[in-house]
């Protein structure tokens, strides 16, 4: 009866460590103070009830599938070739710390190189696309993937115990603080105090601003614990400072200064008085027809970046099956020059990948689709559809 609840152990152990360190920050953040904590949030777009179900019921597969290999670990025959030890008189006491920060170096190197292997287009939607429904994270996603991203996840273990001695106390408390980082860089919301942005460990350590701008932008920042290989391998995300910095400022109560209110009135009224209709004719936003996919999509702007939802497309058997859904084509898109637009995600519902691309606005009326394949770039031309404009359906 002991060795069947032993083999419990682990089961009960991964939920309770999910539902009490990801369910108490989710109360305080998302059910009971959102808006004392309003301006730590780092999107302003909410998630919805529907995605914490979906990020809760992967996240119970994710369990399972840690747990069972921790049982085998534990309990079967591996256990003699790892470096699990059951005395603590084994190693000096000082071991336990330094193998906590070893396992947490390696699970960082590990993570990364996994992590961004498995975005490759070839790989991202039978691994990883799961764990990017959560464009907004919360708590909850901490542990939401599909089944084959939740055993390369649950990798890093035998790697970890078959390379560092370790004692239940150091598994314990590595195990715990893993996730807790993890958590906090679900979260959604910058809490790091104010020091911290100055202190050398910012040049190290990630925020919950870092990981969140990977969810927001699908790119980038792959690190889990640290910053190290994301910088080393120039990975980083070129806006994360600024974001990070845009938040803290908004957190501590810093305003703009004085000189930066003086140009904005004058702004305004030069442009209404020129007529905003010399902007518009500079802008993507508006509604597009894809000619060679036969698809309608509208660009709008939100926080400063554009998006693109297909709207219908003009083939019936394709608009059945888009019927109902919201299905963008276009994420994440910054305006770098007058009429470039940089850095965005591309995603084609027909083939199912994301791509990286740019988008250049060559007159009013034709907007260029550049997406990049590894080292080959795909060009498409869309029109600019008018409100008195409608594209004819096929058959």
């Amino acid at each position: 009866m002991e060795t069947h609840i032993s083999y419990l152990l682990p089961v009960i152990g991964n939920l309770a460590r999910y539902f009490i360190f990801a369910g108490i920050p989710f109360l305080i953040f998302y059910a009971l103070y959102p808006d004392t904590f309003s301006n730590n949030k780092i999107q302003s777009r909410l998630a919805k009830h529907k995605d914490f179900i979906r990020e809760i019921l992967h996240s119970l597969q994710t369990i399972g599938i840690l747990a069972i290999v921790g049982i085998v670990l534990v309990f079967s025959p591996l256990r003699a070739y790892t470096q699990m030890y059951g005395e603590i008189q084994d190693y000096p006491i000082w071991w336990i710390p330094i193998s906590i920060v070893l396992a947490l170096v390696i699970h960082d190197s590990y993570f990364y190189w996994m992590h961004r292997t498995i975005h490759h287009q070839s790989l991202f939607k039978w691994f990883h696309v799961v764990h990017h429904k959560s464009v907004n994270p919360s708590p909850f996603a901490s542990y939401s993937f599909n089944f084959l991203e939740g055993i390369l996840e649950a990798m890093v273990g035998p790697i970890i115990f078959f390379l560092v001695p370790m004692h239940p106390i150091s598994i314990f408390l590595f195990t715990l603080l893993a996730f807790i980082i993890n958590v906090y860089g679900h979260l959604g919301y910058e809490i790091a105090p104010k020091w911290f942005r100055r202190s050398f460990l910012f040049e190290i350590v990630n925020t919950s601003v870092h990981h969140n701008l990977h969810h927001k932008k699908f790119r980038g920042n792959y690190g889990l614990y640290f910053r190290v290989w994301d910088r080393l391998m120039g990975t980083e995300h070129p806006d994360y400072v600024k974001e990070y910095d845009l938040i803290q400022a908004r957190r501590f109560g810093q305003k703009e200064t004085s000189s930066s209110k003086q140009w904005i009135l004058p702004m305004v009224l030069f442009l209404s008085l020129t007529g905003s209709s010399i902007y518009a004719q500079q802008s993507i936003e508006g509604t597009w027809f894809d000619e060679v996919n036969g698809g309608i999509i509208s660009i709008y702007e939100q926080d400063g970046n554009y998006y693109g939802q297909l709207l219908e497309a003009t083939n019936p058997k394709e608009q059945a099956l888009i019927e109902g859904k919201s299905i963008h084509v276009l994420y994440d898109f910054k305006r770098t020059e007058e009429n470039a637009y940089c850095c965005g995600m591309i995603f084609q519902p027909r083939r199912d990948i994301r791509v990286s691309g740019n988008l250049v606005l060559v007159n009013e009326q034709t907007l260029r689709v550049e997406g990049r394949y590894g080292p080959f770039t795909q060009r498409r031309t869309w029109k600019r559809i008018k409100e008195e404009q409608s594209p004819a359906k096929g058959d």
